[in-house]
């Protein structure tokens, strides 16, 4: 499988009678305002809701696919801050797939340029998982 694009946005939804996804709200940087009393505080999680939307090319059609990937949230400082695994079975005979992962809450820990690592298990592979995308997210924090 070929990882040809992933979006972070607010929300998305698929068109059950013609299967057209539209995205809503694409997220590219998050401007938050907090009071001074209330200085950061390593791991504040903020309370948004997201979905990370990735499409896929099946290069191999005439047999079932399996596609195991990770996705990875670091800080600024490169520092691991959220970090889950999924698999995904496709059937046969498919040439394309895009998958939805929904974010509860996003972890922030400093001001900055976020990473949204998204890294893929290759097919044979055993344990190595191959990065094939990094999507910056800048966090901009001002006080009040």
């Amino acid at each position: 499988m070929k990882h040809i694009w992933t979006v972070l946005c607010q929300k998305s939804s698929i068109d059950f009678e013609t299967n057209l996804l539209s995205l809503f709200n694409c997220v590219e940087q998050l401007d938050l305002e907090i009071e001074k009393s209330k200085q950061l505080v390593e791991n504040l999680v903020l309370p948004i809701e997201l979905s990370l939307i990735s499409f896929w090319i099946i290069e191999d059609s005439n047999q079932d696919n399996n596609l195991e990937m990770k996705y990875q949230l670091t800080d600024p400082n490169k520092k691991i801050l959220n970090q889950f695994n999924y698999k995904f079975e496709i059937k046969k005979g498919s040439v394309r797939f895009r998958n939805r992962i929904h974010i509860q809450g996003l972890n922030i820990s400093v001001p900055g340029r976020y990473t949204i690592n998204i890294m893929q298990k290759k097919d044979g592979s055993i344990g190595e998982f191959v990065e094939v995308l990094n999507l910056p997210v800048d966090v901009n924090i001002t006080y009040k």
